[in-house]
């Protein structure tokens, strides 16, 4: 699970990438895939499939670790495995993943008050 949640962190980054020799249109590429991703988000990919359409989630990151979240994502890892490219796709239908993203945000919600 650290593992996932490692890599999530990885994918929401949205800082700058370092200068190098890549071109301005790699660059504008890789702006583009980040592109109102706001910092300590994650973007999620829900449903698809026979389930339906597909739905974009931007997540908190440190909601990922949640007991609720965490049961979804290793379905991903099973489904998918780790070395998975592209965005982060949970293979669950969008209403399973509304239910488990609300009970993880009114739990965190009660802990900080």
């Amino acid at each position: 699970m650290r593992q996932l949640i490692r890599r999530f962190s990885r994918v929401g980054d949205c800082s700058p990438p370092p200068p190098s020799s890549s071109s301005s249109s790699a660059r504008k590429k890789r702006s583009k895939a980040h592109a109102g991703v706001p910092v300590g988000h994650v973007p999620v990919h829900v449903g698809g499939g026979a389930e339906g359409a597909e739905e974009r989630f931007l997540v908190r990151t440190e909601l990922l670790g949640a007991p609720a979240l965490a049961d979804l994502l290793g379905r991903a890892a099973q489904e998918y495995g780790f070395r998975h490219q592209g965005p982060l796709r949970i293979p669950c239908p969008v209403a399973v993943f509304r239910r488990a993203l609300a009970s993880v945000s009114v739990a965190g919600d009660e802990e900080g008050e």
